[in-house]
Parts: C-alpha cells; sequence; structure tokens
C-alpha cells in the first residue's frame, strides 16, 4: 500500500466515523434518507436505467410522486419528444454508481426491496459521497504542498474547509447533492492542471482533460474552471508553454479525445432519449446576465455567500497578499476569475438556487479558495497575522458546525431568511425554534405580466362572486368598512374564494397567485401558525395540488394593530383533470385573531 493510499484510507475512515456520529449518534433518530432535494435528480438516472431499464424518467417521476406531498412537481424532469427527460447530467449518478451497485447486491443477499431506494441505497450514497470528499481532501493537500505549504499545515487548512464551510453540510447532511462530487473532482483537476502548467507532460494533461469532462459531466456551468487556469499556471511564460507545447506536439488531440470520451455518457442517453446529441434541460429557466445579484449572492441574509461561510473573508487579506509578494499576472489572474465566477453564478435566474444551505454552487470551488487562503496563511512572515486568521477559521467552525444544525432541524428557513429572522435565531439550537421562520414568496424565470388576468377583492361587507363569506363577522375590531371576520378555535377558516379553472387555461405552467390580507393579533403571536392554503382539485372533488404558506412571517411582540400579511406563489402545470382553486386562511392554532381586506390576484409571467 503506497503513502498516497494509506493517506487516503485515514481520511475515509475518520471521515465515515463523522458520519455516523453526525446522522446516528449525534441526532435524535437514525436518518433513513439521504437521496432528496436536487440531489434525488441528480440520482435518478441510476433508477431509470438499471432499475426500470429505461433512458424515459416517467416511471421514475410517478414513482417520486408517490413519495412526496401534493405540492410536489418533479421540477427536474421535462418532456421532450413524448418522453420524460432529466434536467440535471449524468455525471454525479456515475460517480455513485460503484456505490449503487454495492447498495444493490447488499439489498439482493438481505432481503431488501430492489427499488434503488431502500434504506441500503441510502447510506451507499452518502458512502460514496464520503469516498469522493475524501479523495478531494487528499488531493488538496497534496496541491498546497506543491504550492509550498508544509504538509501539516496542508492538513490542517484541509480539515478547516471541511469543517468550517458549507462542505461540511453538502459531505455529511445533503450528501446526493452534486456539489461535494463537483468539489472532489476540481480539485483533482487543480493538482493535475497544475502539474501540467509548471511542468509539461502529456500524461497529466490526458488526465486534466478527462477530469475537466467529468467536471462538465456532473454540471455544465463548472467548465468555467478553466478561467482559473492562469492563476495555477502562476506567470505568463507558463501559460504560454502550455499552448506551445498544445500545438508542438498536437496534444491538444489527445485532451479533446479524453473530454469527449468523459462526457460520451450523456451524449449517448441525449442520443438515446431524443435523437439528438446535445439537449438544454433547464427548460424554463435562464440567466440574467444584464441583471446579476452579486450584492446578494455574497452578503445577503436570505443566502449571502460570506455570510454562512465567513472563513472565505479571508480571501480579502489573501488577494492584497498575493500583489504584494507574488507575481501581478497570478495576482490579477485570481481576481478576474473570483469575479467572473460570481458574476456568472448570481446572474442565474433564482441567484440563491432554492432550497440550500449558504451559496452551493460555490462549494464546487472550495479547494482552489482554500488554496489562497493557504498560501497566504503560512507564507506570510507576520506571526500575529497567522494567529488572528488561524482563530478566525476556528471560529468559522463553531459558527458552521452551529448553523448546519439549524437548517437540518428548521430553525434557519431554506430559502427565505432576512436580516431579522437572522439574527432571531441566531446561534440558537433550541429544536422547539423549528420552522419558526415563515416562507417567503416563490421565485420564477421571467417577468409578471403588467395586469392580472383574474382578480378579486373582498372587504367583507358584500357578497362578492367566487368568495364564500360565512358568517363570522366582528363589528368592534375594523380595518375598512364595517366588518372583520373573527377567527378562533369555532371558526378556523377564513371566507374562500372559488376559482372554477376555464378551459382557456389548460396547458399553463406559467401562473403566479398573490395572496394579500390584513391581520389584527389582540394576544402575542396568535396568529404565528395561521396560513395561507391553495388547494387546487378535481371534479370528484379530490385535491391534487395543495400547499400552505405561513402569513406571519417571524415572531414578534407587536399585538393590537393591522399589520400586513402576503404571499406570491407559482401553481402548477395546469391539467385537464384540474377543475377548481380553492384559496383560504386556516388558522391552525384556533386561537383569536381578526382578518380584514383579501385581496387575490392572478398573473402569467412571460420567458425572458
Amino acid at each position: 500500500m503506497n503513502n498516497l493510499t494509506k493517506k487516503y484510507s485515514v481520511v475515509f475512515l475518520i471521515l465515515s466515523i463523522a458520519f455516523i456520529f453526525v446522522n446516528l449518534v449525534g441526532s435524535d433518530y437514525d436518518r433513513e434518507v439521504f437521496i432528496d432535494g436536487d440531489g434525488s435528480g441528480h440520482y435518478a438516472y441510476l433508477t431509470s436505467i438499471l432499475i426500470y431499464n429505461n433512458v424515459d424518467f416517467t416511471e421514475v417521476l410517478e414513482f417520486e410522486k408517490k413519495k412526496r406531498p401534493t405540492d410536489y412537481m418533479g421540477h427536474y424532469f421535462h418532456k421532450v419528444n413524448g418522453i420524460h427527460i432529466n434536467k440535471y447530467t449524468v455525471g454525479t449518478a456515475l460517480l455513485q454508481l460503484p456505490f449503487f451497485l454495492i447498495g444493490y447486491l447488499l439489498s439482493f443477499i438481505l432481503g431488501y426491496p430492489l427499488d434503488g431506494y431502500s434504506i441500503i441505497f441510502q447510506y451507499c450514497v452518502a458512502l460514496s459521497t464520503i469516498f469522493w470528499v475524501s479523495l478531494g481532501l487528499v488531493y488538496l493537500v497534496k496541491l498546497m504542498t506543491n504550492w509550498g505549504v508544509n504538509n501539516l499545515y496542508s492538513w490542517l487548512f484541509s480539515s478547516f474547509l471541511l469543517l468550517g464551510t458549507n462542505l461540511f453540510f453538502y459531505t455529511f447532511i445533503e450528501p446526493s447533492f452534486s456539489h461535494a462530487y463537483s468539489f472532489a473532482v476540481i480539485t483533482v483537476f487543480l493538482y493535475f492542471i497544475h502539474k501540467v502548467l509548471t511542468a509539461y507532460s502529456r500524461y497529466y494533461f490526458v488526465m486534466a482533460s478527462f477530469l475537466l469532462g467529468i467536471i462538465i459531466l456532473i454540471r455544465p456551468a463548472n467548465a468555467i474552471i478553466v478561467a482559473s487556469l492562469p492563476f495555477i499556471a502562476g506567470s505568463w511564460y507558463n501559460f504560454k508553454n502550455f499552448f506551445k507545447n498544445q500545438t508542438k506536439n498536437n496534444d491538444y488531440l489527445f485532451g479533446i479525445a479524453a473530454i469527449i470520451i468523459a462526457i460520451s455518457p450523456q451524449l449517448i442517453i441525449n442520443y438515446l432519449q431524443t435523437g439528438g446529441l446535445l439537449i438544454y434541460g433547464y427548460k424554463n429557466e435562464g440567466f440574467y446576465f444584464t441583471k446579476p445579484e452579486i450584492l446578494n449572492f455574497i452578503i445577503s441574509y436570505k443566502k449571502g455567500w460570506l455570510v454562512y461561510t465567513p472563513a472565505f473573508i479571508l480571501l480579502i487579506p489573501a488577494i492584497i497578499y498575493l500583489f504584494r509578494k507574488s507575481t501581478k499576472f497570478s495576482a490579477v489572474s485570481f481576481v478576474l476569475f473570483l469575479v467572473f465566477q460570481i458574476y456568472i453564478f448570481s446572474s442565474w435566474w433564482n441567484w440563491y438556487y432554492g432550497d440550500s444551505f449558504g451559496m452551493r454552487p460555490m462549494v464546487d470551488y472550495y479547494g482552489l479558495y482554500m488554496l489562497v487562503i493557504s498560501i497566504f496563511l503560512y507564507k506570510t512572515c507576520h506571526t500575529m497575522i497567522k494567529i488572528i486568521g488561524i482563530s478566525f477559521l476556528a471560529l468559522c467552525i463553531i459558527l458552521n458546525l452551529v448553523q448546519s444544525y439549524q437548517y437540518a432541524t428548521g430553525i434557519l428557513h431554506a430559502d427565505s431568511m432576512t436580516k431579522a429572522a437572522y439574527w432571531h435565531v441566531f446561534m440558537d439550537v433550541d429544536k422547539s425554534k423549528s420552522k419558526i421562520i415563515a416562507s417567503g414568496d416563490e421565485t420564477f424565470y421571467g417577468d409578471l405580466e403588467d395586469d392580472a388576468f383574474f382578480s378579486s377583492f373582498n372587504n367583507l361587507e358584500y357578497d362578492y362572486p367566487y368568495w364564500n363569506n360565512g358568517n363570522n363577522f366582528n363589528n368592534a375590531v375594523v380595518l375598512s368598512g364595517t366588518k372583520s371576520i373573527e377567527q378562533t378555535a369555532n371558526n378556523i377558516y377564513s371566507p374562500s374564494l372559488h376559482y372554477l379553472i376555464p378551459d382557456s387555461l389548460v396547458g399553463y405552467s406559467n401562473i403566479y397567485v398573490r395572496f394579500m390580507t390584513k391581520y389584527f393579533e389582540p394576544t402575542e403571536n396568535s396568529a404565528i401558525n395561521t396560513v395561507f392554503v391553495v388547494d387546487i382539485s378535481d371534479s370528484i372533488p379530490k385535491s391534487i395540488f395543495y400547499k400552505t404558506f405561513r402569513i406571519k412571517a417571524i415572531p414578534n411582540k407587536i399585538t393590537n394593530e393591522w399589520k400586513d400579511a402576503s404571499i406570491g406563489f407559482k401553481l402548477p402545470l395546469i391539467t385537464n383533470d384540474m377543475q377548481q382553486i380553492k384559496l383560504y386562511i386556516w388558522n391552525v392554532d384556533k386561537k383569536a385573531y381578526y382578518l380584514d381586506d383579501l385581496s387575490i390576484e392572478f398573473f402569467t409571467y412571460k420567458q425572458p
């Protein structure tokens, strides 16, 4: 067993023990689901091809619908030429494949269902992530030592990276997502391409090219890692020589071949599905290159990269160090890459990337960022700067572990944090605070039409079309007119709007609803768990789509005054069996409060 294998084995063992502690020993219950969220989409290739024996994801979609709530819309599957394709590429699934096969064999031997989702498959996917992250960390250490960082310091900084950033979360808590896999492969790629750029070798070049293909296969947007090559080269001379070697020996042909071989599984799947080699799977999704959300991306309380992973604040002094102590070419190259990457990722229509802990697309590049920080902290001649920097990273570990726990237990909201919400639960690990933060408006790709195609305002003074007002009116606490609705334990439902879906809307997948009201709490937080409800039913009537949203964002002590409540949300694709949309407010806790001025608007939104 060579030295690299020994190191890898030790890291893999340590991470496996850490995984057991995080999910079994350190948890109130034994986790049984790791294939979840976007990770389900990445993994779906394995079940579709190896369980259902086809490249049409319809059967996987139907299986997912059975185990999901009624608001599940299967957002990672789209129909192309009559079959369901997967918007994600196959790279993550290919890296999971060996462990999927182990899970299949163990399930067969032990008599577990061979459906790809039993507890054995769940843990095999988690083990797969640990395998690849271990590899990434080992190669990160090798990369740092190649840049002159002491071996002990390299391991120290790699440990800081794992424990002090959301790489920890995507390794141990949400291991089916692609980001930990991208981190590993990008880090290994940087090691090999550094070898190529500083001491040219055809072998290293072909290896780096193949790894670049795998990076693209996991997440095509990560092809931008090639923009970091000038920094990795370290000088214009090295960078220029790299291209000279390609043309002199025609090695670029070997590189192109290696990339094509790496991405060929996706090309083959695309061809089998649609008869074409290339598919844009992100239907109705894209970039807003003219209005990137750069500041929100970096420092917002919603998902800001430096808010939830402050360890990378150290990139600021590290960049200053590069300008002072390294070549200007190297320093400028890194800054340009970082700016370019943030610009691209912050231009995505959903700049905060949905349900996620922190700014997850940045996780893929953490090997590069920690390399820069390690060069700065190791090579600086100021002892006090070393002490401050390393102490700061240690504090980041505490913050990261607490916030990872908060997110996992629902104390941090998955996509709707605000400044007030962040400080309301800051460092609070009381699980009774789970789901205390309410959802905000749902986002979408496009712009709302200027005018609603349907709107209705109900101030409770009259019997309005489409509304069922009931009779629990109140005349003592009123916002406008002479009436409000008093919601109590005996009257838990507000007036409801019943909208019969016209045939002209069948096939629409771009309808957005705004639901607004005013509420009055006579006692503290009496409406804290009250929810807006949308219920789409068929002619039976049976609910087809059902979703709730809290009307109050966070608890407070404000009483005896009227407050605004609103929510904006997307409706699912309108299908032939959908008969009616019902909208109302539900008093879940059965405590007393008042409602007035209910308003509902339906918009369509246009794609850019």
